[in-house]
C-alpha cells in the first residue's frame, strides 16, 4: 500500500530585495528633500516669511525644526519596515508628503504651515529610512545605488532654494509647494506599479513544489 507522507515544513530564507524596489521610496525621499529647502533662499528673507509675516526664529522653528522632528520620528519606522515592506511604507509616506505640501501651499498662518511642514517631514523621513534600509539589504549594485541616490539627494537639497526662489519671486511661494503635487501623484502611481510587480513575483516564488513519487514504506505491497 502506497502512503503519501505529509509535506515537511519548508523554511524559505527572506528574499533579498531587488534593486528596482529602491525607486519607489527613493522618489518620495527626493521630492521631500526638495520640499525641505524650497521655502528658503540664499539671500534675504524668503517669500513665505514675508507673506505670513514670520520672524527669523519662527521660520526656523516652523520651516526646519518641525520638518526635521517629523522626519526623525518616521525615519525609525522606515528603517525597521522598509526592507521587508517597501511599498507599504512608501505609499503612506507619499500621502503624508502630499498632504503636507497642500497644507503649506494654502496656509494663511503659522499654525497650518507648521502642520504642513511636520506632515511633510513624516513622509520624507519614512521614505528616506525605507530607501536606506533597502540599499543596506542589497548584495549587488549596493555601492552604485548608494552613490547615485546620495548624489541626487544633495542635488535636490541644493536645487530647492534655487528653483523655489525663481518661482516664488514671480508666482508666489504657494506655487512652489504646488509644483510638487504632480510629481507626488506620479510617484504614487510608480509605487503602486512596483507593489503589483513585487506581489506577483512573491506569488511565483511561493508556488508549491511537486513532491514527486508517493512514498512506499518498506515491506508494504
Amino acid at each position: 500500500m502506497y502512503v503519501t507522507p505529509p509535506p515537511l515544513p519548508v523554511t524559505r530564507p527572506v528574499a533579498e530585495p531587488a534593486w528596482w524596489q529602491v525607486c519607489g521610496p527613493a522618489l518620495t525621499a527626493l521630492i521631500g528633500l526638495f520640499v525641505l529647502t524650497a521655502i528658503y533662499r540664499f539671500d534675504g528673507r524668503s517669500e513665505v516669511q514675508v507673506a505670513l509675516d514670520l520672524s527669523d526664529s519662527s521660520l526656523l522653528l516652523i520651516g526646519l525644526v518641525a520638518y526635521l522632528a517629523g522626519a526623525a520620528l518616521a525615519a525609525v519606522a522606515g528603517l525597521l519596515l522598509g526592507a521587508r515592506f517597501p511599498i507599504a511604507v512608501a505609499v503612506p509616506a507619499t500621502c503624508f508628503l502630499l498632504l503636507g505640501v497642500l497644507c503649506a501651499a494654502f496656509a494663511d498662518g503659522s499654525g497650518l504651515l507648521a502642520a504642513g511642514r511636520a506632515l511633510s517631514g513624516l513622509g520624507t523621513g519614512a521614505a528616506v529610512g525605507a530607501t536606506v534600509a533597502l540599499i543596506r539589504k542589497l548584495r549587488e549594485r549596493r555601492g552604485v545605488l548608494a552613490g547615485v541616490t546620495g548624489a541626487l539627494a544633495v542635488l535636490a537639497l541644493v536645487l530647492g532654494p534655487v528653483i523655489g526662489q525663481l518661482l516664488a519671486e514671480s508666482l508666489g511661494f504657494r506655487v512652489v509647494q504646488l509644483t510638487a503635487v504632480p510629481f507626488l501623484l506620479v510617484t504614487l502611481v510608480v509605487n503602486a506599479v512596483l507593489g503589483i510587480v513585487r506581489l506577483t513575483a512573491a506569488k511565483r516564488a511561493a508556488a508549491p513544489a511537486s513532491y514527486g513519487t508517493p512514498w512506499q514504506p518498506a515491506g508494504s505491497q
